[in-house]
C-alpha cells in the first residue's frame, strides 16, 4: 500500500481530465431545452382548458328558429329573467350573430339572405342552481323548436383533443431524460475504458469500485448541471422573446401577457435542469458501478 487510505468520504482520485464527455453538456442543454418548453405546453395546455370551463360553466345560448317573432322572443327574455339561477338573458343583435358566422361565411355578411336561428346568452348565477330541463320544457311551451346549448358537449371535445396533445408533450419530456442518461452512459464507459489501466492500478492500491465510479458521477453531475442551466436559461429566453407576440395574439399564461413573472415558468425550467443533472449523475454512476464489478 502506498497510505492511500479509503473511508466513508470518497477520495479525489486522479484520473485526470476527461475529453471524452465534453459534449455532454450540450446535448443535455438541448434535452433540457426541449423538456422545458414541453413542460411550458403543457401547462399552457392546461390553462386553455381552465379558461374554457370558467368562461363557458356559466354561460349557455338558447336558439330560437329565425322565423321567431319579436313578442315571442320577449316572451322567451322574460321567462328565462324569470328563472331561478339565471343571471340575465340577453338576445344577440344581428351585427352580434354576424361576427360569430363571419370565419365561416366570411365578411361583409347578410343575414337577410339566411334562415340564422335567434340566439339568445344566458348568463348563470355561480351561486344557484338551475334545472335546465325544466327550462327546456317552458321554452318549449313558448316556442316548439327552441334549443339550450350548455356547451358540455364542445367541453368534452376540447378535452378529448387536449388528450393527444399532452401525450406527445409527455412523450417529449421523457425522451429528454432518457438522451441525458443515454448519452452519460456512453459517456462513463468511454472514459472507463480509456482508464482502464489507470483503475487496474487504483483497485490494486486498495480502491473499491465506488471510490472509482464516484469522480466519474461527480463530474457528470456537474456537466448535467451546467447543460440544464444552459437548456433552461434558453427555453426562458425564448419564452421572453415569444412575450410580446404572446401577449398580442392574447395567448394564456406562462407565455402571454404574464410572461416570466409566472412563477410556474422559473419551477418547470428548474426543475427540468436538476432533473438532467440527476439523470446524468446515476447513468454514470450506475454505468460506472457496473463496468467496474465486470472488471474487478
Amino acid at each position: 500500500m502506498m497510505g492511500l487510505r479509503w473511508g466513508a468520504a470518497r477520495p479525489a482520485l486522479p484520473l485526470g481530465r476527461d475529453q471524452s464527455i465534453i459534449l455532454l453538456p450540450w446535448i443535455v442543454a438541448f434535452a433540457v431545452y426541449i423538456a422545458t418548453l414541453s413542460g411550458i405546453g403543457l401547462a399552457i395546455v392546461g390553462d386553455v382548458l381552465r379558461g374554457a370551463e370558467q368562461s363557458l360553466a356559466a354561460r349557455v345560448t338558447v336558439q330560437l328558429p329565425a322565423e321567431t317573432s319579436n313578442a315571442r322572443l320577449e316572451t322567451v327574455l322574460a321567462l328565462l329573467r324569470q328563472a331561478p339561477g339565471v343571471g340575465s338573458a340577453e338576445p344577440l343583435t344581428p351585427a352580434d350573430t354576424a361576427r360569430l358566422l363571419e370565419p365561416w361565411f366570411g365578411s361583409p355578411l347578410s343575414l337577410d339572405e339566411l334562415p340564422v336561428p335567434r340566439l339568445i346568452d344566458l348568463r348563470l348565477d355561480p351561486h344557484a342552481a338551475i334545472d335546465l330541463a325544466a327550462v327546456r320544457r317552458q321554452l318549449a311551451s313558448v316556442v316548439q323548436d327552441a334549443r339550450i346549448d350548455d356547451h358540455h358537449a364542445w367541453l368534452g371535445g376540447l378535452h378529448a383533443a387536449a388528450i393527444p396533445v399532452r401525450a406527445v408533450l409527455a412523450a417529449l419530456i421523457a425522451a429528454a431524460v432518457a438522451l441525458v442518461a443515454t448519452s452519460a452512459v456512453f459517456a462513463a464507459r468511454t472514459a472507463l475504458t480509456a482508464r482502464q489501466t489507470a483503475i487496474e492500478l487504483f483497485h490494486l492500491l486498495g480502491a473499491d469500485d465506488g471510490d472509482i465510479a464516484w469522480p466519474f458521477a461527480l463530474r457528470a453531475l456537474r456537466l448535467g448541471l451546467l447543460g440544464g442551466a444552459i437548456g433552461a436559461g434558453a427555453a426562458l429566453l425564448t419564452v421572453l422573446f415569444l412575450h410580446r407576440a404572446g401577449a398580442l395574439v392574447q395567448l394564456p399564461a406562462p407565455t402571454g401577457a404574464g410572461g416570466l413573472a409566472d412563477w410556474r415558468l422559473w419551477a418547470i425550467a428548474i426543475g427540468a435542469g436538476l432533473m438532467a443533472g440527476i439523470a446524468a449523475f446515476l447513468g454514470a454512476q450506475l454505468t460506472a458501478l457496473r463496468r467496474l464489478n465486470r472488471l474487478s
